[in-house]
């Protein structure tokens, strides 16, 4: 353990001898209500709750909830925090998760905890919003997705960043005879394509160490922030806010370059819209602009006609800093998803040939561009998000005490969290091969791709708040998949392609491979590129 976790500790004890001096003073704590619900509590303390292991399991926190998942009799548990604080109901069933995020969907918000967790990096923006203003942002941001957005983007975007940035990088290191960290490259990837739909503006072309400087800031922003939202705010939290240290300066440090960026972005479509101001009128460039440019006509239609987005964000400044958390949340929603997917698929199909060589023949036969299907590659990313969801855990906060379908009682400002990582680990889910990568469990008895309903396979959330670019993503993930497939065979040099010892994950949003996939990459003889 190093310094710097040790002096966590430290401050951790600290804190539990100071609360416990209090409590002696005063009334006795009140204790959770360990019989107010149906879930399975694992580990309770009357004092500490489940900290003691959640701290033990923190580098592993998505594999612990599985485990105890699997170990509870509805598929549901129930946890907390000190003296019966972050209370949390977690499931892996089908039906709670249908009922929270459909036929409940009205009962539970994202939270002021969530809110307070993200507010330095994503503020405003879709993933925190709750009410009208989250409403308004996803049907505006809903337009980006349509049929006609999904032909420019597979038309224009991936295959200019494919044939400019993601091809040339693999080409080197297949000439050099080089190991290549596969994650690295495609999570640029993903960064380039995400900031061209969204904004209609390159990466930051000002040099490498540049961008290499934005994405350690967007990494080290979203890991703290998501650290928080799993942990109550606590006076040693604000403490080190006020102090400026540890995790607080970092997130400062952190969100400050990633502001300077997202600034430049807004800065510049704001002057690139005042020149079009001056020469043409805006309709059409507003009917097919990108995300960015719909925000901003929005508003100032708002502002002139007196609607419900201008009059959330009155002054310039306001609206500035709300298209600023626009840009971060769109920039976070396309930065490490379908990168996250993608690589663990390469991993995936480097441990199993023969599901390998059934993807290459289907990439080599089929094509997103001219509807060409590829049932088999579609079935093969989407069972290595069942065992690798890119966002593996989600919640939202209860408005009203309620009770899920597993009989697990939910009561008012709990959260109410599902785990996609897990649900793709439970036999009642998805049988006893459900540890297996496998395919053809998604194909039909005609070798089409078969769906099945979002509460069983949450990947993509379900209900009002379903993932609006999950055709997108799949669009982008088949032409990646199948672009690379058909160029090179990927060998993995670590860690090794073995499901036995399967590689490690950094705990974050997303599920990103801990210290990258390292691959060789062999030119295929068939390749005409």
């Amino acid at each position: 353990m190093d310094t710097i976790h040790l002096a966590y500790l430290l401050v951790f004890l600290l804190t539990i001898i100071f609360i416990l001096r209090l409590h002696r003073r005063g009334a006795p704590p009140k204790q959770p209500n360990t019989t107010s619900t149906t879930a399975h509590c694992p580990y309770p303390s009357p004092i500490l709750g489940n900290t003691v292991e959640f701290i033990r399991n923190r580098r592993r926190f998505f594999d612990w909830y599985s485990d105890l998942l699997r170990a509870s009799p509805t598929g549901a548990i129930e946890a907390w925090g000190p003296f019966g604080s972050g209370h949390a109901v977690t499931t892996a069933s089908p039906a709670d998760v249908d009922h929270l995020l459909r036929a409940g969907f009205a009962g539970y918000a994202k939270g002021a905890r969530f809110r307070d967790a993200t507010a330095d990096l994503i503020g405003d923006g879709l993933f925190a919003a709750d009410g009208t203003l989250w409403s308004l942002q996803r049907k505006l941001a809903s337009h980006a997705f349509s049929s006609r957005a999904l032909r420019r983007f597979a038309d224009g975007v991936l295959a200019s960043h494919l044939r400019q940035r993601l091809i040339p990088c693999l080409d080197a290191a297949a000439a050099d005879g080089r190991a290549v960290d596969l994650q690295a490259a495609l999570r640029r990837f993903g960064f380039g394509a995400i900031c061209h739909v969204a904004f209609g503006v390159e990466t930051d072309t000002r040099g490498q160490e540049r961008e290499e400087e934005l994405f350690a800031a967007f990494d080290a922003a979203l890991e703290i922030s998501f650290r928080r939202a799993l942990t109550p705010a606590t006076w040693v939290r604000r403490l080190t806010k006020l102090l400026d240290v540890g995790r607080s300066r970092r997130l400062r440090e952190a969100v400050e370059i990633v502001d300077a960026h997202a600034m430049s972005v807004v800065e510049s479509k704001e002057a690139a819209r005042r020149r079009q101001r001056n020469g043409s009128d805006l309709a059409g460039d507003d009917k097919d602009g990108d995300l960015l440019s719909r925000f901003m006509a929005a508003m100032d239609e708002d502002a002139d006609g007196g609607s419900e987005l201008g009059a959330m964000f009155p002054t310039p400044a306001a609206k500035r800093r709300f298209l600023r958390d626009v840009v971060v949340t769109f920039v976070l929603a396309g930065k490490d998803t379908t990168s996250s997917a993608l690589t663990w698929l390469f991993w995936l199909l480097a441990a199993n040939p023969r599901c390998e060589r059934r993807a290459h023949e289907d990439a080599a036969a089929g094509d997103v561009k001219t509807g060409v299907p590829m049932h088999y590659l579609h079935a093969a990313i989407t069972e290595a998000m069942r065992l690798y969801p890119p966002v593996p855990f989600n919640g939202r906060v209860a408005v009203a005490d309620d009770e899920l379908p597993s009989g697990a009682a939910v009561r008012a400002g709990w959260y109410a969290n599902y785990s996609a990582y897990a649900m793709g680990r439970m036999e009642a889910v998805w049988g006893e091969d459900c540890m297996e990568f496998v395919p053809e469990r998604w194909l039909g008895d005609g070798g089409e791709f078969v769906p099945v309903d979002a509460a069983r396979y949450p990947v993509f959330h379900a209900g009002p708040r379903v993932c609006l670019g999950k055709e997108m993503a799949y669009v982008q993930m088949k032409t990646v998949a199948a672009a690379v497939l058909r160029r090179f065979r990927v060998e993995v040099v670590a860690p090794t392609a073995s499901m036995e010892a399967p590689p490690e994950y950094e705990m974050t949003a997303t599920m990103k491979m801990k210290d990258g996939l390292w691959v060789r990459l062999w030119r295929r003889e068939e390749s005409a590129e």
